[in-house]
């Protein structure tokens, strides 16, 4: 089992509580700018570093979707009012939720991934990453205009603390995966919403039209002028959609 860093903001007696899990080459910090305006609205807000990730340990370097599972079953409360899973976190928070392990109220998916076809496409991002990511905070601005310097910091951060063989494990050694068939059932068992950009490489178009046809129009979510961490670029609508699910959409 790994030991994980949880980043915590806001009162811990707090009568709203929400677990956000991070993308593959983030850490808990990611959350920060979203935390924030949360925990000044009278939410607690946690965020672990993934196994391998920020300041957790990387235990028997096993990143199968079992042990990265288990390590958050360890360390999280099974039970929140709203569980955001962001990219990978996005994986683990739906494969959490039908697994059992974690029993939110409200489920927030934001831009996650749903789908691998095979290894190497998620093999392939992450080498590009590793190849192209600049490692300033100078550089993220630029590849990240709607960004703070201190969400940029945070990525600069989490890209200096993983290890990038460690991130393809997981990213590309658990894959494929599909999960696109449980979206209807998601919505079933409790209220979702799945938040995109409008040109999403993990969720295409066709996939956008299909969970608007199984899990309703009300349960997608596109926001216009933002990228992949759309908790990022567009934080103040972030913080309304999440307000807004917490209380039944």
């Amino acid at each position: 089992m790994a030991r994980l860093n949880v980043m915590r903001w806001g009162d811990p007696s707090a009568s709203k509580t929400m677990v956000a899990l991070h993308g593959i080459t983030a850490n808990g910090g990611a959350m920060t700018e979203l935390a924030r305006p949360l925990a000044e609205k009278g939410w607690q807000v946690l965020a672990p570093d993934m196994r391998g990730h920020g300041e957790s340990t990387r235990a028997n370097g096993d990143f199968s979707f079992d042990s990265l599972l288990a390590d958050m079953a360890e360390s999280l409360p099974a039970e929140c009012d709203v569980l955001l899973g962001h990219s990978f976190g996005g994986t683990l928070a739906q494969l959490g939720v039908l697994r059992g392990i974690f029993r939110p109220r409200a489920l927030l998916l934001e831009d996650p991934v749903s789908h691998f076809a095979d290894k190497a496409t998620p093999k392939a991002m992450l080498d590009w990453d590793e190849a192209n990511i600049p490692l300033t905070v100078e550089g993220i601005l630029t590849l990240n205009p709607g960004w703070s310097e201190l969400d940029a910091a945070w990525k600069l951060l989490s890209l200096k603390q993983i290890s990038f063989d460690d991130a393809r494990s997981a990213f590309s050694g658990n894959a494929p995966w599909d999960l696109r068939d449980d979206a209807a059932r998601f919505v079933a068992m409790l209220p979702t919403v799945w938040v995109l950009p409008e040109n999403s490489r993990f969720v295409p178009d066709a996939d956008v039209a299909r969970l608007r046809q199984e899990a309703g129009e009300e349960a997608v979510v596109v926001v216009p002028g933002v990228g992949h961490s759309i908790h990022r670029d567009a934080t103040a609508r972030f913080v309304e959609i999440v307000e807004h699910l917490s209380k039944g959409r």
